[in-house]
């Protein structure tokens, strides 16, 4: 089972249990954040239900887990 979303402007496949990192403050560690721009689904029996833009009904939820910051670059 996996899901293609969008978030934040970038769309990103995500499964259970994976870890995802998505751009801007996510919230407080441990709060629930509800993806509801769900572009795809597909289950476990192999079916696949694409959207138009979004799967209606469909949303994805996470536990923010923490907060990272990446290098920065100076050019």
């Amino acid at each position: 089972m996996y899901a293609i979303i969008q978030a934040r402007g970038h769309q990103l496949k995500v499964t259970p249990g994976a870890v995802i990192e998505i751009d801007g403050p996510p919230g407080e560690v441990g709060s629930e954040f509800n993806f509801d721009q769900v572009l795809l689904v597909e289950k476990d029996a192999g079916e696949i239900l694409a959207g138009a833009p979004y799967v209606a009904n469909a949303r994805v939820l996470g536990i923010v887990d923490g907060e990272a910051r990446g290098p920065k670059l100076r050019v």
